[in-house]
């Protein structure tokens, strides 16, 4: 029996209802599943050599005002990462004057950020449903315990059911929202790092590609 059988098996014994652990209980676990393979596939995809190498940082830091780019160029062209697709579109604009090539490059950027973002959305999902799910868990369990309490002839299996599947589904329903709550908040955090990042080295850039004085 492997583990996920077994935790049904245990609800089942526990007398929660098979409309529980299919409404509520599977839910959460999949959520939790899925939430966990997510924050991996995320996690992978923002490691920094993915978004801002830095071999082209350095390059850029090394760029000279108005010097040759064909190195940068080449760096980025053979490149994936996020930095990478925005200097080179930087690059390629770099006949447009100084304003339209800040106004392509902030369109880009935002197609980067959302790029980084992609899949942070379900965890947050995940966050604010999970506990909500639970919810509904606790309230159906105390109201079979009433109706066990409030009946003539109390029935004890029928309130120890009600007690187990209101806790049960309370703890699956915060644990699942608590375990998420970490790579959800890391992510975003780390997200507004490398924008920040990536546009601080794009206008730094921007400022060496165009080496006339801004009129003020």
């Amino acid at each position: 029996m492997n583990p996920f059988e077994k935790v049904l098996s245990m609800l089942s014994g526990a007398g929660i209802s098979p409309w529980i652990i299919l409404l509520i209980i599977l839910p959460l676990l999949a959520s939790l599943t899925t939430g966990v393979f997510l924050s991996v596939m995320i996690f992978r995809r923002l490691r920094r050599e993915r978004v801002t190498p830095r071999e082209i940082i350095d390059a850029i830091r090394a760029l000279r005002p108005g010097g040759n780019t064909e190195t940068l160029t080449r760096l980025c062209v053979r490149n994936d990462s996020a930095l990478a697709r925005l200097v080179n579109s930087c690059l390629e604009h770099s006949s447009l004057p100084r304003g339209e090539n800040v106004e392509v490059l902030q369109t880009a950027a935002r197609t980067e950020v959302a790029r980084l973002e992609r899949g942070l959305v379900y965890l947050e999902i995940f966050v604010g449903a999970s506990p909500l799910l639970g919810l509904v868990g606790t309230v159906s369990g105390l109201i079979t315990i009433f109706a066990a309490v409030g009946s003539a002839n109390s029935d004890p299996e029928k309130i120890s059911a009600g007690i187990a599947e209101a806790l049960h589904t309370t703890v699956f329903g915060i644990g699942t929202a608590i375990i998420m709550l970490f790579p959800f908040t890391f992510f975003s955090k780390k997200v507004d790092v490398l924008a920040v990042e990536m546009e601080d080295l794009s206008m730094l850039l921007l400022k060496k590609l165009y080496t006339e004085e801004v009129p003020a």
